[in-house]
């Protein structure tokens, strides 16, 4: 069984010696595979590519963090499941809660099934834990989709930061008169994501949830602050 660590940034003239020592601190054994490309697609990343293609049932892939691995929400998803079904252990350092290790924990029925003289009754007891079981699966699962798309959107995000930067070094300096009231790249991003995730609006999660899985540095106040933006508009 081997052990590996993947760190990438996304430009040449970004350090990656920070989630190096983060991995090493982890596992010192970990052999480091390092690149410096985009992490949008799996297909253009010939380091991971390697790595991926070197990996067998029983190894382990460490990454500092979930958008390491990738930055496309539906990609990343597909690929964590087909590594775990392969039995390739992954580790996320700053989101354990979805390491495969946590996700195949949780996902074990550990309540011993019922067995008595009532049938009926053993059976509609037996029924309710693996709804319970399912429940738990769904959710689990739902929480990697979550870890991968935030990692998307705040891809998205700097995209679009860069992008207005640029087109605001190219106009005239000075505030226009009312300049306070345009709404920050941060405000959308966040407002796109309660719009998105929320079951009062178009998703299917508690607010809870959201703030705890998907906006983790966003204040409590300014969260209800923007949902009640949305719901006013």
């Amino acid at each position: 069984m081997c052990k590996y660590g993947y760190v990438r940034v996304s430009t040449k003239q970004q350090k990656t010696q920070r989630q190096v020592d983060n991995i090493k601190s982890f596992d010192s054994d970990a052999i480091i595979y390092e690149e410096k490309q985009s992490g949008k697609d799996i297909e253009n990343r010939a380091v991971f590519r390697k790595l991926l293609d070197k990996v067998k049932s029983g190894d382990t892939i460490i990454f500092d963090e979930v958008s390491r691995m990738s930055r496309n929400a539906e990609e990343g998803y597909n690929l964590y499941m087909e590594l775990m079904e392969k039995d390739i252990t992954l580790v996320f350092l700053k989101e354990r809660h979805i390491d495969t290790d946590e996700y195949k924990r949780r996902t074990q029925n550990h309540i011993a099934r019922v067995s008595s003289s009532n049938e009926k009754m053993d059976n509609l007891i037996n029924g309710i834990l693996d709804l319970v079981a399912d429940f738990e699966r769904e959710n689990l699962k739902d929480n990697i989709r979550l870890a991968f798309a935030q990692a998307e959107h705040e891809r998205q995000f700097l995209i679009n930061r860069v992008t207005e930067g640029k087109a605001k070094s190219e106009k005239p300096q000075g505030r226009p008169e009312g300049s306070c009231n345009i709404k920050t790249d941060k405000a959308d991003h966040i407002k796109k994501i309660i719009r998105e995730q929320s079951k009062d609006f178009d998703g299917k999660f508690s607010d809870a949830k959201i703030m705890r899985e998907y906006l983790p540095s966003t204040a409590r106040n300014t969260y209800y602050k923007y949902k009640r933006e949305l719901k006013e508009a």
